[in-house]
């Protein structure tokens, strides 16, 4: 099975950290029920430093953006929603009911398998635009205080490219040239199209899965397991680069896969890696969801949206914090064009 890397690039971002103001779901509805009409530089001042104690769904965070379209209260949202990717969320979004028994449990797991194995492979040829809004900072704090305060990471910037999906295989950035690749801006996701899926359901299903909760989904209920990866089972692939040179590390990892308990879909799943010395001030976390999306005349499961945030701490200079935010948007079939001459035309 081919692995998928996470490739972590050291860039260099001159922001100090602040103390982050900590806000349930709750009380960021609130504080946002009284920006209503405001300026946009007032709204995106009264999100700045502020974390979330639970997680953002997509369709509240959709909500927030409509009611603030502005730019600077835009990344703000996205900075906020971004960084609590990781969280258990909010008990008005879970559903109290019982969990499935032991034996329901496992053919969920095996209809993801099965969702992987196959349906991902019938998705048609198609393509689609990746769009990645970069965020940073360094900081000579801890790395604890670091993931804490990240909130102080500042935009710098979005990057935009086309990826195609050909023959059952993700094709990413083709026919760019070199200089026009995107360029190394921290940690990122690949292989949303497949891959990422496939490994991190295989390495879950031989180490230690378990039922966690049902949590509602866009439209019916989610099933949600929780997994834990050992290192010496781990497939996470961390190439850190460090004065030019590569070092390769497989830690172990845990996270979330949230799962359609009628069709097997996958629809959200997360990573965490458990660095250990001399790695342990390092961090990586990956989040990527995926929702129906219409492709031609059909509706298809595809990757939406990714998170990917990392904690540098190299042996010289600050720590550097970087949060990548990955948008899926615009999906076409893919079609190439051929056009046949005849030999007087070549001649011309």
């Amino acid at each position: 099975m081919r692995r998928w890397a996470v490739l972590l690039l050291l860039l260099w971002f001159a922001w100090p950290a602040m103390a982050a103001k900590k806000l349930t779901i709750a009380q960021v509805e609130e504080l946002l029920a009284k920006l209503v009409g405001k300026a946009d530089g007032k709204v995106a001042g009264e999100l700045d430093n502020a974390q979330l104690t639970e997680r953002v769904s997509a369709a509240r965070l959709a909500r927030w953006e409509a009611e603030f379209p502005g730019s600077r209260a835009t990344r703000e949202l996205m900075k906020l929603a971004d960084m609590s990717a990781f969280l258990d969320p909010p008990a008005s979004d879970v559903i109290p009911d019982p969990p499935p028994d032991p034996d329901t449990q496992r053919h969920m797991l095996w209809m993801a398998e099965q969702y992987v194995g196959t349906t991902m492979a019938r998705l048609p040829d198609l393509s689609a635009t990746r769009e990645t809004t970069h965020f940073g900072m360094t900081s000579s704090e801890n790395p604890d205080s670091v993931s804490r305060d990240a909130t102080a990471m500042q935009w710098t910037g979005v990057t935009s490219r086309t990826v195609t999906y050909r023959d059952g295989h993700e094709v990413a950035f083709e026919g760019e040239s070199k200089q026009e690749k995107e360029p190394g801006l921290g940690l990122t996701t690949h292989g949303e199209f497949g891959p990422i899926l496939a490994q991190v359901l295989s390495d879950a299903l031989e180490s230690q899965v378990s039922f966690q909760r049902w949590e509602q989904g866009a439209s019916e209920p989610a099933a949600v397991f929780h997994y834990a990866v050992p290192e010496d089972a781990s497939h996470f692939q961390v190439n850190i680069m460090i004065d030019g040179r590569a070092q390769t590390i497989h830690p172990a990892y845990h996270g979330e896969i949230e799962i359609d308990p009628e069709t097997g879909a996958i629809l959200r799943l997360s990573e965490v890696a458990d660095m250990t010395p001399p790695h342990k001030a390092r961090r990586s976390a990956i989040e990527v969801e995926y929702a129906p999306v219409t492709i031609g005349e059909r509706s298809y499961i595809c990757p939406v949206k990714g998170v990917a945030f990392s904690v540098v701490a190299p042996s010289w200079g600050p720590m550097l914090t970087q949060l990548n935010d990955v948008a899926f948007t615009h999906y076409h079939v893919f079609r190439s064009e051929a056009r046949i001459v005849d030999g007087s035309e070549t001649s011309k």
